[in-house]
């Protein structure tokens, strides 16, 4: 199960630094990269999980080096606490709204959206 998971964070935090490091230059001061991050592994988490309980497809090894190692990494609440506090301490108080609404209620339906898909498919 630790090599699992000790993949699965390697990986995930691999594929966090190439999606931030594509989305963010064209977002400006706006924290998009984080906010796709988090929408993206909310969804892959949410499938993960409904997908793995449901089936006998993903050991249970697997599913942990998935979720708690590559969606662990993946995803992170303490860059989003630091960059929501970053834009209410500028007085960037939109987009601060914009980012924690859009990271809440982004990733709780990316979650819903993800295991509704993994419903489908068992």
């Amino acid at each position: 199960m630790i090599a699992y998971i000790t993949l699965g964070g390697i990986l995930g935090t691999l594929a966090r630094y190439l999606m931030q490091g594509v989305i963010q230059p064209r977002a400006g001061t706006f924290p998009m990269g984080t906010l796709a991050i988090n929408i993206a592994g909310s969804l892959l988490l949410g499938f993960i999980m409904r997908f793995a309980t449901g089936s006998t497809v993903i050991s249970p090894e697997l599913r942990g080096g998935l979720t708690i190692g590559f969606c662990g990494a993946f995803t992170t609440m303490s860059t989003f606490s630091y960059e929501s506090m970053r834009l209410l301490g500028d007085g960037e108080y939109w987009y601060a709204g914009v980012y924690m609404g859009g990271t809440i209620i982004g990733c709780l339906a990316a979650v819903i959206a993800g295991t509704a898909l993994a419903s489908k498919l068992l």
